[in-house]
């Protein structure tokens, strides 16, 4: 039994993964859900408590391994990845090089200098023209190393 639960987590994580990420979600994983949406269809836990003054919290779920959810407000407002399985619809993902994921993006993608690791680290920015969502890629020494999509307000927000 224990063997058949492990296959169908390993099997839900890796669908998953396979489901492409956009500014708005990771599959049904959608931005704007409320949290008993992620408790009830996602198994979501708390990583921990939330902030008293942001009403800010991250979950989890085993389901969706190397993703994070920021919740605000009672509903979900980013989604952080650090996982390399997961890609964005046009392909780009964490453990690509800069110059790959910039050739992807095009002119609509900015670079600017990590607030804390700068000039090792940047960020890859890409804000949505008519809607309120964003993307933001993480670097290292020219690797991306986590990316974050939803709300633009949130997807800005330096320390999660």
């Amino acid at each position: 039994m224990a063997l058949m639960t492990a296959s169908l987590a390993l099997a839900l994580a890796a669908g998953a993964a396979d489901t492409p990420v956009t500014l708005h979600g990771v599959g049904e994983l959608g931005i704007g859900m409320s949290l008993e949406t992620l408790r009830r269809r996602f198994g979501a836990s708390a990583e921990y408590e939330p902030d008293p003054e942001s009403d800010c919290s991250y979950w989890e779920s085993r389901d969706l391994p190397g993703v994070a959810m920021m919740v605000v407000g009672g509903r979900l407002v980013r989604i952080d990845i650090d996982d390399g399985r997961y890609r964005t619809r046009s392909g780009a993902g964490v453990g690509m090089s800069e110059r790959e994921i910039r050739a992807i993006y095009g002119a609509q993608m900015r670079v600017e200098p990590h607030p804390y690791t700068a000039p090792e680290g940047n960020y890859l920015v890409l804000q949505a023209r008519d809607e309120p969502f964003g993307m933001i890629f993480e670097t290292d020494n020219g690797r991306a190393i986590s990316f974050r999509v939803g709300y633009w307000d949130n997807v800005q927000w330096i320390e999660g």
